[in-house]
């Protein structure tokens, strides 16, 4: 069975994130029903690198898909995108090798969260950003965001639910970009809890508002206890940008 792989790019807003749901519509629902269309295969199935949240988006999210007959790519990612809805797209699509999986194989992932810092929200950037209007201190906030690079137990950041086996994980990129009103915090490592990007925006916020010292955020790690951190900040500033492979 040849399979394919595929790069994806969909806006969350109207889904309950990317895994099947009974009665919700989900990115990978509408994409299996897609290909179910396009090759009259009612048995197929996207295998996504990550299960993002209701209303996360993707700029890049990778996924593999096994068909019982060869199609050409060029043709089938065309069809694709005629029976997809606008808040989803395949930006890429190409055969894979049969021992390519898009979960298993990647090494690390990065995300970017949107803040727009200011007192007005501008109309266009509704749904894509996350809106502080209050005032927030940059400089701590970036200072706090480097204490989350390394390799930790991140579970004082994870969901209070997240039952998987280690929380250990290793940030290799922690950082604050600031391009006017727009703040972009963009996180990079070998794979993520359960809301864990959202409960450390969540804490890196009441730090740039004061309500934390900077230094919390190794206190939080320490505890490993996720009641010490933050809110769970809102999903829709959170953006899969890359996933990488060997």
């Amino acid at each position: 069975m040849p399979k394919y792989r595929a790069v994806l790019q969909y806006a969350g807003g109207n889904y309950s994130g990317w895994q099947v749901q009974k009665d919700r519509p989900t990115v990978q629902g509408t994409l299996n029903q897609a290909l179910a269309r396009v090759t009259r295969q009612k048995d197929v199935s996207w295998v996504g690198a990550g299960r993002t949240d209701a209303g996360v988006h993707a700029r890049g999210q990778c996924a593999h898909f096994r068909l019982r007959e060869a199609a050409d790519p060029k043709r089938l990612i065309k069809a694709l995108n005629g029976v997809l809805p606008w808040d989803i797209r395949v930006h890429s699509l190409r055969r894979a090798s049969p021992r390519f999986h898009a979960r298993r194989d990647a090494l690390k992932k990065r995300y970017e969260y949107r803040i727009h810092h200011g007192p007005v929200l501008p109309p266009f950037r509704h749904g894509w950003v996350y809106h502080s209007y209050y005032r927030l201190d940059v400089e701590r906030f970036r200072q706090a965001a480097k204490l989350v690079k390394g390799t930790w137990d991140f579970s004082g950041f994870a969901a209070s639910s997240s039952s998987v086996k280690t929380h250990t994980r290793s940030v290799f990129l922690s950082r604050l970009r600031r391009e006017g009103s727009l703040l972009r915090y963009q996180i990079e490592a070998d794979g993520f809890l359960q809301h864990m990007v959202r409960n450390i925006v969540g804490t890196l916020l009441e730090i740039g508002r004061g309500r934390r010292p900077v230094e919390d955020v190794l206190r939080i790690l320490a505890s490993r206890n996720r009641r010490n951190a933050g809110p769970t900040a809102q999903p829709q500033g959170l953006y899969l940008v890359k996933v990488h492979y060997p």
